[in-house]
């Protein structure tokens, strides 16, 4: 399994994130670190057995590998942006400190973003997660948002125990073995991401496709979000 984290920009990264300065630590240039070491995490648990490598998109060459699973949306990850064309969405990039919100061109381009108090505090954001199966063999999974809260959310999904295992069985009841892009809320709470059982909420969308043709509308529960 190979992992792709996003990285933060050269030009807002600390000094010791440079291979060349004396205190060099290679994780201080991956954005979204918490949902990769997550990840680590439970894949070594749930899968002790398999070889498990990280990159940053820069550092990433073609390996051929089992699983590809990318983290972190196209603005600050240059493998997801190489996903874009083959997606039924699309994040609208803004200016470094502002939302990328989530755009569905076949829903009358509905777009969505997260949500704020009137003090600016982060209330909500999107969980976005794809699967894509290649001809090759390799299996890919996309884990955005439009903020970290939803990323953070996106790996979370289908890992948290119990609950995770449960939204697992639901997404393959609606689409079986079928490519899907899901969205969900990701929500902050004391502090605390959380991710509901999509068993018991239902995504605020689903799509899928069969055999790379066109994505179509599974679940459309998008009305909750607008409203």
């Amino acid at each position: 399994m190979d992992i792709v984290c996003s990285e933060i920009p050269e030009s807002e990264r600390p000094y010791f994130a440079d291979p060349a300065d004396r205190n060099y630590l290679r994780y201080a240039k991956f954005a979204d670190l918490d949902g990769l070491m997550y990840l680590r995490t439970r894949l070594a648990q749930l899968s002790p057995t398999a070889t498990v490598r990280d990159f940053s998109p820069s550092e990433y060459y073609d390996t051929q590998a089992d699983v590809l699973i990318v983290v972190g949306g196209p603005p600050w990850n240059a493998k997801y942006r190489e996903f874009l064309p083959q997606l039924p969405f699309h994040f609208e990039p803004h200016p470094l400190g502002e939302d990328d919100p989530l755009v569905v061109p076949q829903l009358n381009d509905l777009m969505i973003g997260p949500r704020w108090t009137e003090h600016h505090e982060l209330l909500e954001d999107l969980a976005v997660i794809t699967r894509l199966t290649l001809a090759q063999g390799t299996t890919v999974f996309l884990l955005g948002g439009c903020l970290t809260l939803g990323v953070l959310g996106a790996t979370y999904c289908f890992l948290e125990g119990q609950r995770g295992a449960r939204s697992v069985s639901y997404v393959t009841e609606q689409v079986g073995h079928d490519d899907f892009v899901l969205v969900t809320e990701a929500r902050r709470v004391g502090g605390i991401t959380d991710v509901a059982d999509l068993t018991m909420v239902n995504p605020l969308l689903l799509l899928a496709r069969r055999h790379h043709e066109p994505f179509t509308v599974v679940v459309d529960n998008t009305r909750r979000y607008t409203n």
